[in-house]
């Protein structure tokens, strides 16, 4: 009984705040105020408007206008505002679930070991072919533009004059022939894993702990530099793409124009970072041009490079790539080609090294079911990432110092946790040894196509 009285005493409660709350309503509600839900008691006489804020048990909470809440027992509200009341329940289970499995998924998406879709790099200008024929800046100016746009592979072929193309056609299948198809096969699928990895895992591999000292810059740097690469291989040496055993079968363009769609943006996307590693902007000064030859000086900041040119077949080529420097090279390739026997190339001992050289690690590290699992893994290659950081930072001092600025620092001390700080400029004078490599690797680049 005295159980049945304290039920009625809540009752009477919950009708006296219902009461209450009509009495506010009709006291408060102006026109311009927003409607809410419209709620009405048991028997019809009071009708309130407010927000469903949940339902509890038996007990609806609501929202007035003024902010201030009030709580209605289910059986007091008419079958309308009852079902209703359920409806709301149910849109705020959905709601609540579908927040839940936001979260769920955003969480499970920080953890990936790589974003969901995988990012691709930016698209890059459609590849414009060398008509030929012009003077020697006009082609130094299209070989700039079309390697800016990461198209060096095809740009390189079509700068060759046409009997110099058929030759290295030629010989480039016969070389194929000369391949075993099971070792390349081999070969490929163990190098196209290192692009996978990269790719795939990029998220654990750049959270690696021994990283996080790396100044921002630096580490910005190799995060894209080695995210290129990746894709470069990822993409470019896909050994169903690739298929270099259909080269004999098919005009060689064909085949170089097809990966070049491939490599270019990853190509483009390590041309961008030149900025970043201070390297300096490439201009050319044809001193001299006539009767089908000519000198340009290439400049690299405040370095001068002369560069002499002849014109073959109307295309512009370097002086050692006259038709007699291009019959003795070719002639040195056939005659090596004459000394290998036939499915030889990558034999299966060959392949067999090669293999176990680069799948101990990265498949180790493709199974790894965690990032702390691949850090560990990591752990084992971590000697060999500090000469690469080294090389970075020592491109940067070498483009700084030819830009002319007089900026030598290097930024080359790295610690990458307790056990592995290193001095990498130590023992190396990058004023000589970096400056003259990158002024010799520019002057491949400007002279051209190197086979």
């Amino acid at each position: 009984m005295t159980f049945g009285t304290r039920r009625i005493a809540i009752i009477s409660r919950n009708a006296i705040c219902f009461a209450v709350a009509c009495a506010s309503l009709m006291g408060l509600w102006s026109d311009t105020a927003q409607a809410g839900e419209r709620w009405t008691d048991l028997y019809g006489k009071h009708t309130i408007e407010a927000d469903f804020i949940g339902l509890w048990g038996n007990t609806v909470v609501l929202q007035m206008n003024d902010g201030r809440r009030v709580s209605v027992s289910m059986d007091k509200l008419i079958a309308e505002s009852r079902i209703r009341a359920r409806q709301l329940e149910e849109t705020q289970k959905k709601r609540r679930g579908e927040m839940r499995s936001l979260i769920e998924n955003d969480a499970k998406e920080a953890s990936a070991p790589a974003p969901t879709p995988l990012p691709e790099p930016p698209s890059v200008a459609p590849y414009q072919p060398y008509s030929g024929g012009g003077d020697v800046l006009s082609m130094l100016e299209w070989q700039n533009t079309q390697t800016r746009n990461g198209h060096v592979l095809l740009a390189s072929y079509d700068m060759m004059p046409a009997s110099y193309q058929a030759d290295f056609e030629r010989l480039t299948k016969a070389s194929i022939e000369k391949l075993d198809p099971a070792g390349l096969d081999q070969v490929l699928k163990s190098v196209h894993s290192i692009g996978e990895l990269i790719v795939t895992r990029q998220r654990w591999l750049f959270s690696y702990p021994r990283l996080s000292n790396i100044d921002e810059v630096n580490k910005e740097t190799l995060k894209k530099a080695t995210l290129a690469i990746g894709g470069i291989i990822r993409d470019g040496l896909d050994p169903e793409k690739l298929a270099l055993t259909e080269i004999p079968n098919r005009p060689l363009r064909d085949w170089v124009k097809d990966l070049d769609s491939r490599v270019a943006p990853y190509i483009a996307n390590l041309g961008d970072l030149s900025e970043s590693l201070g390297m300096p902007e490439i201009t050319y000064d044809v001193t001299n041009e006539a009767d089908g030859k000519a000198t340009v000086e290439t400049k690299i900041g405040s370095t001068a490079i002369p560069v002499d040119y002849v014109q073959v077949e109307g295309k512009w080529m370097p002086a050692d790539k006259t038709k007699e420097g291009w019959a003795e090279l070719t002639k040195s390739w056939e005659n090596g080609l004459t000394n290998t026997p036939s499915g030889s190339l990558l034999g299966a001992g060959q392949a067999t090294m090669v293999t176990l050289m680069i799948d101990g690690f990265v498949q180790s590290a493709l199974n790894a079911a965690s990032p702390r699992e691949l850090h560990a893994q990591m752990d084992t290659i971590v000697e060999g990432m500090k000469p690469l950081l080294s090389q970075i930072a020592d491109a940067r001092a070498a483009g700084q110092r030819m830009r002319g600025n007089g900026n030598s620092s290097s930024s080359s001390n790295y610690d990458y946790g307790s056990g592995y700080g290193t001095d990498y400029g130590s023992g190396m004078d990058s004023s000589s040894s970096s400056s003259s490599a990158y002024e010799e690797a520019m002057r491949q680049q400007s002279s051209g196509y190197e086979p």
